[in-house]
């Protein structure tokens, strides 16, 4: 009865797959050489050196690069949030995310994005983790975990309602009718659930959830979430692009957010995944040259030890691994479990129907053994 019953299998095998080369894949596998990023500074400057300059190797080389396929993921930091936001802010630009894309983040600058850190304590009257400012003393280990954290939290909450089965911003009952007719037909064989007189219950009760799981919108920050289900409304009949498998011109973005066909949830791992390889990326090149060069620190207000910085930065991709992965557990179990809640909400439908009929006809079958015994005296 349901179209999707393989689907749990294959996220399985992709969310393995993704945890597998996440856990295991050494640091030492990179280079600053090989990948092209900044590696030999002036020493004779380096308590003048200013962090925006590890930022345009970083950000030069990743936006440059090609995009790759590994382990079944596409890896493209054009698509990707967190490159965009922290690139775009020191004059690099993602080509992916322009013209009307812009519109759909509400957050761009780092005042907004908690990268103004302003200490009254010391001497310094400007805001040092400001494109113009961004010196050493900006606290990057804590900053840019923020930042990753909060696109993730906007992703997981965007992709909720699409889970049950909200992929636009619905204005009237006829639109969230003809989306539960679309969800249901997918899952249950073609049936439409609004236009099936057998179904009322459970086409209301899909129609409450659509419209109280709009709530968790309003935790989104950093995007606009109005616009996010806007692109999705009119943009979605223009791509032309494949969803269902993933291929060096698949687009990340668009298919992790805004696709409801059956392998949305596989899409939108691949999104999170994206984002988290190259926050990864980004750690441990910062990480790697502050290693390297000692007195890159040695005007950092908030910390000037290594292990210092390595442990917060540690710490922070650790929780926020773990806290990535249980939510695309939850997510999956949901996206598995809510099928089925509709379904028995059908079956019990189907049930109350049956005994009413049943209540029908009970009672003349009853008596007929009774009548017959007593045809010939009637």
């Amino acid at each position: 009865m349901f179209g999707r019953k393989k689907q749990w299998k294959i996220l399985f095998f992709v969310a393995c797959v993704a945890c597998l080369f996440f856990s295991y894949t050494k640091t030492s596998a990179f280079s600053s050489s090989t990948l092209g990023f900044l590696e030999q500074i002036d020493d004779s400057n380096l308590e003048n050196f200013p962090i925006k300059t590890l930022l345009s190797s970083y950000c030069n080389w990743v936006i440059n690069s090609k995009q790759f396929m590994q382990n079944n993921f596409l890896y493209n930091a054009q698509q990707s949030a967190f490159v965009y936001l922290l690139c775009s802010n020191i004059g690099i630009d993602s080509p992916y995310f322009k013209n009307e894309e812009k519109q759909y983040f509400k957050r761009l600058s780092f005042a907004q994005l908690w990268f103004q850190d302003i200490i009254y304590t010391d001497s310094y009257q400007i805001d040092l983790c400001s494109p113009v400012s961004f010196q050493n003393d900006c606290n990057i280990p804590v900053v840019v975990p923020k930042l990753f954290n909060g696109i993730i939290n906007d992703y997981i909450n965007m992709k909720q309602p699409n889970l049950y089965g909200m992929n636009k911003n619905f204005q009237t009952d006829l639109d969230i009718m003809s989306q539960i007719n679309q969800f249901s037909s997918g899952y249950f064989n073609g049936i439409q659930l609004c236009d099936d007189a057998r179904y009322p219950k459970s086409c209301s009760m899909m129609k409450w959830y659509i419209k109280n799981v709009r709530s968790v919108l309003n935790d989104v920050t950093i995007f606009n979430a109005s616009g996010i289900l806007e692109i999705a409304a009119t943009t979605s009949e223009d791509k032309t692009i494949s969803c269902s498998t993933i291929t060096l011109t698949g687009d990340v973005f668009y298919c992790g957010l805004y696709w409801d066909k059956w392998w949305s949830l596989p899409s939108f791992v691949n999104l999170v995944y994206n984002e988290l390889f190259y926050y990864r990326l980004f750690m441990w090149y910062y990480l790697s040259m502050l290693q390297k060069y000692p007195s890159l620190l040695t005007k950092n207000t908030y910390m000037r030890d290594y292990s210092s910085i390595l442990k917060t930065f540690s710490t922070q991709y650790m929780w926020s691994k773990d806290a990535l992965s249980l939510s695309l557990r939850m997510m999956r179990d949901t996206y598995m479990a809510f099928p089925f809640h509709v379904g028995f909400s059908m079956y019990q439908e189907d049930l109350h129907d049956f005994w009413k009929t049943l209540a029908r006809i009970a009672p003349p079958i009853y008596t007929l053994d009774d009548k017959l015994r007593h045809v010939q005296g009637e």
